[in-house]
């Protein structure tokens, strides 16, 4: 790999470092998660590559939505998609093969076939974001090949506390205004919790180029809300409920057949659950059901009839109004694990899950109107064992069971060895499948990017997936390097027909769903992070990947070469005062395929600079103010905000 020497050189210059230090001064972690075996585990005990993005990590990016959360996560890329909402790749795995998980529960599927919109979460709910890269089918299942993110949500405080946030910002241009209000509220009384948060974000559209027809920021209403409740009895039981609720309004022109039309799209979120968490002759137990349903509809009007040219006003006879997209997409699941300890060292976890998803409605001009429901039944066992105090090894296998398209067997195996107290090896096998989705096999889409068609005769795919790695931290130093690979059988792609149509001056190409033979990501990941004098840390990570179709021996589709990611913080808790700068360089990636010609859509690199600034104002009080994209840099295939400046207050209890 073209990367070889200097990954090389870092990985040796990480080892030395390491491994001359003493026990005694490694960076002292007590945190834990809990997404990459379902139980919870020490950072340093944690298989496979993984990261936690905490809330005060988000409160110190300015972040107020779960997708401004991960912008400097490691392997993840941010793809944006029709409807003006934010998807994430792990490791150049779309967001197909990327699940998305809320609480360790699934969504129903979002708008045009996306795992979910992470626009739609608001940070307020927030307690932590658990990233788990790499395969994790063997727990979760179907979409897994890729990776986990998990968002969990914040619990009942112990005491009665509350916070209320105001934000303004408004772009370099004086457009594009954006109002946040935000707040929550929660206690514990003797053994019943509850907490409650809403968050309203609403943002004033902005048109760049008024002769285009096409709205670069849209009108837009977002509201939300998330209610939970525990009750714990019996010293060891616990009973939790909850509700989430999102609803979200667009209005923008658009430019469509040459045509001028007003777009006006909906869309909301119900998400709740029943859950019961206790601990049965020595055996944690965890029981649940819950629901998701995610409801959009969009209308198009023609605002250029009548037209002044006769041949656009013919165009528009044959275009009446119309509503484009009514589909709701349900989901009802259902599972039980249980985790024991056998003898002193072996940790099993056995699970069991039966998910039902629907997707039914009209999509595309009224002429598909589809109602599919599909089923898919589980059981899983894992072991987590180790055979001396270095040497640890997880071992798991999950079977499912899907009502179109059989049966699968999904095992993994991760081992992590440890060469100093402060100094670890770690590699991971796992393999996984993805069923097809009901929009791959059977809905038509347009968007700006291409429009696609379905394919009935679409297989599952399949991958094979492995990293190797080290990790370890020297006194105020912590560090990661990871290499991995991803094998793909029969990935369903987007292949191009050679037809067209024209979006204004643009060409739309036309794809057809197909399965791939094979295709492949490989790369390398690595993280760094050192503490400085006078409340300074400094950060970086950077992934290296590489990609190809090997049908036509091209890249893979918007996976960019390169992701690198740098952060300089101040964190000062005798003045109350925190600050940072970040960079993201996001690499060139292939937009589109070869054209008849043997010209290729590329995008070159292109990098996005932030900062922020927050002041603690007495005991209560806090005022912060930031700049997004500070620089004014256009990003391809994005809605084009430009330099973002914002300030706001913080008032809590």
């Amino acid at each position: 790999m073209k990367y070889f020497k200097m990954v090389l050189c870092l990985l040796l210059m990480l080892v030395f470092f390491v491994y001359t230090a003493e026990a005694q001064e490694e960076v002292k972690i007590e945190k834990t998660v809990v997404t990459a075996t379902l139980t919870p585990k020490e950072f340093k005990e944690v298989p496979g590559a993984f990261e936690v993005i905490t809330a005060k990590q988000i409160k110190a990016m300015g972040a107020e939505t779960a997708a401004e959360a991960l912008e400097d996560a490691v392997s993840i890329d941010l793809d944006h998609v029709a409807g003006r909402g934010l998807i994430p790749q792990i490791r150049g795995l779309t967001n197909k093969r990327t699940l998305i998980l809320i609480d360790g529960m699934r969504f129903s599927t979002g708008f045009r076939d996306t795992t979910v919109d992470l626009t739609e979460f608001p940070t307020e709910i927030i307690k932590r974001i658990e990233i788990v890269r790499g395969p994790t089918s063997a727990l979760y299942g179907s979409e897994g090949i890729g990776g986990v993110i998990n968002i969990i949500t914040k619990k009942a405080p112990e005491q009665l506390s509350g916070n209320c946030t105001a934000r303004y910002g408004m772009n370099t241009y004086g457009d594009a205004e954006n109002t946040i209000i935000k707040a929550s509220i929660g206690d514990t009384l003797k053994n019943f919790g509850i907490i409650a948060s809403g968050h309203a974000n609403i943002t004033n559209e902005y048109d760049r180029h008024k002769d285009d027809s096409f709205t670069d920021i849209d009108d837009s209403e977002k509201y939300s809300g998330l209610l939970k409740i525990s009750y714990d009895f019996l010293d060891t039981q616990t009973l939790s409920t909850g509700v989430f609720y999102s609803d979200a309004s667009r209005e923008g022109l658009r430019n469509k057949y040459g045509l001028n039309w007003d777009r006006d799209a909906d869309s909301d979120r119900t998400s709740a659950f029943l859950q019961y968490d206790g601990t049965i002759a020595g055996a944690r137990i965890m029981t649940r059901g819950y629901y998701s349903d995610f409801d959009s509809d969009r209308s198009y009007i023609d605002i250029g009839d009548p037209y002044a040219d006769p041949s656009l006003q013919k165009k528009a006879d044959k275009q009446p109004d119309r509503e484009d997209f009514d589909i709701e997409n349900k989901l009802y699941q259902i599972e039980t694990r249980a985790s024991r300890i056998f003898a002193k060292s072996h940790l099993f976890t056995l699970g069991m899950e039966y998910r039902e998803e629907k997707r039914s409605g009209i999509e595309n001009r009224g002429e598909i109107d589809i109602d599919k429901t599909i089923h898919n039944r589980a059981l899983f066992l894992q072991d987590d064992f180790s055979f001396f105090d270095s040497l640890m090894i997880t071992a798991g296998v999950r079977l499912d069971d899907h009502s179109d398209f059989g049966s699968e067997l999904s095992p993994r195996v991760s081992v992590i060895y440890n060469i100093l107290d402060n100094f670890r090896f770690k590699t991971s096998y796992g393999e996984g499948f993805r069923a097809p989705s009901v929009y791959e096999l059977y809905v038509y889409t347009e968007n700006s990017k291409g429009d696609v068609i379905p394919n009935p005769d679409l297989d599952s795919e399949t991958s094979k997936s492995y990293e190797i790695g080290f990790e370890g931290e020297y006194k105020k130093l912590n560090a990661k390097i990871m290499a991995f690979r991803n094998d793909i059988d029969d990935m369903i792609y987007k292949k191009p027909t050679g037809n067209f149509r024209m979006q204004g001056k643009k060409r739309v190409l036309e794809y057809q769903k197909i399965n791939l033979d094979k295709a492949y990501t490989q790369g390398i990941e690595i993280e760094a992070g050192l503490a400085l004098p006078y409340y300074f840390r400094v950060s970086a990570n950077s992934t290296f990947i590489d990609s190809e179709n090997d049908d036509n021996g091209e890249d893979l589709l918007e996976v960019p070469e390169v992701k690198l990611n740098i952060r300089l913080c101040y964190d000062n808790p005798v003045l109350g005062l925190t600050a940072n700068i970040r960079a993201n360089y996001t690499g060139k990636q292939l937009i589109a395929p070869k054209f008849e010609d043997g010209s290729k859509d590329e995008e070159g690199g292109y990098t996005v600079w932030d900062i922020y600034a927050a002041k603690d104002i007495g005991r209560n009080f806090n005022l912060f103010a930031g700049i997004d994209n500070m620089f004014n840099k256009e990003m391809p295939y994005s809605s084009y905000r430009g330099a973002f400046f914002y300030c706001g207050l913080s008032a809590g209890f």
